[in-house]
C-alpha cells in the first residue's frame, strides 16, 4: 500500500446556544462533525478518527466535544430555521420592551452623523457643528430643543470611553480593549 494523504471532512450538524470558553461571549455556536480520512493506494478512504466540534461564531475558536457529552449536545441542537425564529423573537421582545441602552430608532452615532469607528475628536467636532445648527437660541425649527437634548445625550455617552463601550455592546458592537500607545525608538 502507498500512503497518498489525508483530509478532514466536516459535516454541519446545527447550532447550539452557550458561552465561549475562550472569549467568554454568550451566543450561538456552530456544531460540526469532523471526520479524518486516510487515502491509500487505489484511492480507498479509510476512516481514521471522528469527533464533534463546536465553533464560536464570535472568535472562531473551535473545541472538541468529549464523547460522553455528545448525546447531551445532540439534544440541544437547533436548526438554522429555529435559530432565525429565536433571534427574531428576541429582537421583537427587546423592541417592544424598549430595553435600556437599546435605541428605539436612531443610534447615537446616527444622531451625531458619525461612523461607529469615529475617534473622540471627530465625535466632538460633529457635536459642535450640529449644536451650532440646532441650538434653540440660533435655530427657528420647532423641534430644535428636542434635537439639542438628543445631541447632548449622544455626546455624553460617546465621549466617555467606558460608557461608549457599554453602549456599543448594547448595539452588538464588540470592540477590543484599547491598546497602550506604541513606544518610540528613543524610549527603548
Amino acid at each position: 500500500m502507498v500512503f497518498l494523504g489525508s483530509r478532514e471532512d466536516v459535516a454541519h450538524l446545527g447550532y447550539v446556544l452557550g458561552r465561549c470558553p475562550k472569549c467568554g461571549n454568550q451566543g450561538v455556536f456552530t456544531v460540526y462533525e469532523a471526520k479524518r480520512k486516510l487515502t491509500v493506494s487505489m484511492f480507498v478512504s479509510v476512516p481514521m478518527g471522528q469527533q464533534q466540534v463546536l465553533e464560536c461564531r464570535a472568535c472562531s475558536f473551535r473545541f472538541a466535544v468529549p464523547p460522553e457529552m455528545q448525546e447531551q449536545l445532540q439534544s440541544r441542537l437547533i436548526s438554522a430555521d429555529r435559530l432565525a425564529d429565536y433571534v427574531g423573537r428576541i429582537q421583537s421582545v427587546e423592541a417592544e420592551s424598549g430595553a435600556p441602552g437599546r435605541p428605539a430608532g436612531r443610534t447615537f452615532y446616527q444622531t451625531l452623523q458619525v461612523d461607529q469607528d469615529a475617534d473622540p475628536e471627530v465625535i466632538e467636532a460633529a457635536f459642535k457643528r450640529l449644536a451650532l445648527k440646532y441650538h434653540p437660541d440660533r435655530s427657528t425649527a420647532a423641534d430644535a430643543a428636542d434635537k439639542m437634548r438628543d445631541l447632548l445625550a449622544a455626546r455624553d455617552i460617546l465621549a466617555d470611553p467606558s460608557r461608549r463601550r457599554t453602549y456599543d455592546k448594547s448595539l452588538g458592537i464588540d470592540r477590543p480593549p484599547p491598546r497602550p500607545p506604541a513606544m518610540r525608538p528613543e524610549e527603548v
